[in-house]
């Protein structure tokens, strides 16, 4: 990933954000500045998994995650 300064000063700079809300997007940037991009899952579509393809990477949904996500997107289409 490239270099976040001007975003970190951004966040630095803001007036809306609370000092512990600057700290906390300043670390997740960091730590997301971390990950190798190979290591990155090609998709965070679900939050509850069974484990990745061997293969490809990719990460398995559980039932229960393509349900919810299914209902998610059933009700954002009725809107």
């Amino acid at each position: 990933m490239t270099d976040n300064k001007k975003e970190k000063d951004l966040i630095e700079n803001s007036k809306t954000l609370s000092d512990a809300k600057k700290k906390e997007m300043k670390a997740n940037m960091d730590q997301q500045k971390e990950i190798k991009p190979e290591d990155r899952p090609d998709s965070d579509l679900y939050a509850k998994t069974e484990g990745q393809d061997p293969e490809t990477g990719i990460e398995i949904p559980t039932e229960e995650a393509v349900e919810e996500a299914k209902e998610w997107v059933d009700n954002e289409n009725r809107m």
